[in-house]
């Protein structure tokens, strides 16, 4: 137990009240000093908190490697659309086989539409007329018994089918003119929206290279970097219905802006068309 303070009774002469003096400053100073080491302790003072705390981490995690946090693909901002408007969506994914020598031509084996809500129109393998060279599995997923069964699809019924579905339809797709070519008919320019033709989603042309304008980029990448989605995975085939699918949620995801464009060059050409009738009739 502590001793009391002793008082100098010789010099202060003041008796009780100098001495309870002497202890009440003796205690002050004491309420002082906690104070004071309390406001200077890293967890109660601002800055040397912080500071202490960083170098308490540098310290911890000194020699370790630190994973840099996974950056999440901006939120998509879709357009609120009526019924009536998403019923004019149709997303279009094909898969080929190779005909002909080294099977480096393309037939079409497999048609695939989805509605705007990612609902399965057509999903279908279709019978191939010429002799098939290379069924292109490891990508196209397509196989001999594919083909050939009997659930495959003529392949003239098939493309008479796919066109009638796809009349009076905004056609989405990745690399649509392929699809198209091998379907063996065109769509309206206006009414087509092709992932891997729409600026934003081209890639820079690297420096020194021979071609300076921006190119497609592939549609597994863009699903990865825009969806945060992984597809057409490395040793696995490619799904038609997973690629329309990837490619309409892509252009969900910049509907609004792309629309915008979309009507720019729409009026824009509307415009060049009348002054182009305007000037023939004034010949």
């Amino acid at each position: 137990m502590c001793a009391p303070t002793p008082i100098n009774l010789a010099k202060t002469q003041r008796g009780v009240c100098s001495s309870e003096t002497s202890v009440n400053n003796q205690l002050r100073k004491i309420k002082k000093n906690k104070q004071n080491n309390k406001k200077k302790h890293p967890n109660s003072y601002k800055g040397n908190g912080k500071k202490h705390n960083k170098q308490q981490q540098k310290k911890n995690t000194k020699g370790k490697k630190i994973k840099a946090p996974k950056k999440e693909p901006p939120k998509a901002i879709e357009q609120e659309l009526t019924l009536e408007q998403q019923g004019r969506y149709v997303a279009l994914d094909c898969e080929f086989v190779g005909v002909g020598p080294g099977g480096y031509e393309s037939a079409l084996a497999r048609v695939s539409l989805v509605d705007y809500n990612n609902a399965i129109l057509l999903d279908t393998y279709v019978k191939v007329d010429s002799p098939v060279t290379d069924y292109r599995t490891f990508v196209s997923g397509v196989t001999e018994e594919h083909v050939q069964s009997d659930t495959a699809m003529e392949n003239e019924k098939c493309t008479t089918l796919v066109a009638k579905m796809l009349k009076g339809k905004i056609l989405v797709g990745h690399g649509l003119k392929n699809d198209l070519d091998v379907l063996g008919f065109t769509h309206p320019w206006c009414d087509t929206r092709d992932t891997a033709k729409y600026e934003p989603f081209l890639k820079k042309a690297k420096k020194n290279a021979l071609c300076t304008l921006p190119q497609p980029r592939k549609l597994k990448d863009l699903a990865l970097t825009k969806l945060g989605r992984e597809i057409q995975i490395i040793g696995e085939s490619h799904c038609s219905i997973e690629d329309a699918i990837a490619a309409l949620d892509l252009y969900k995801k910049a509907g609004t802006k792309w629309e915008d464009v979309m009507e720019y060059k729409i009026n824009r050409t509307r415009e060049i068309v009348h002054e182009q009738i305007f000037h023939l009739e004034e010949e």
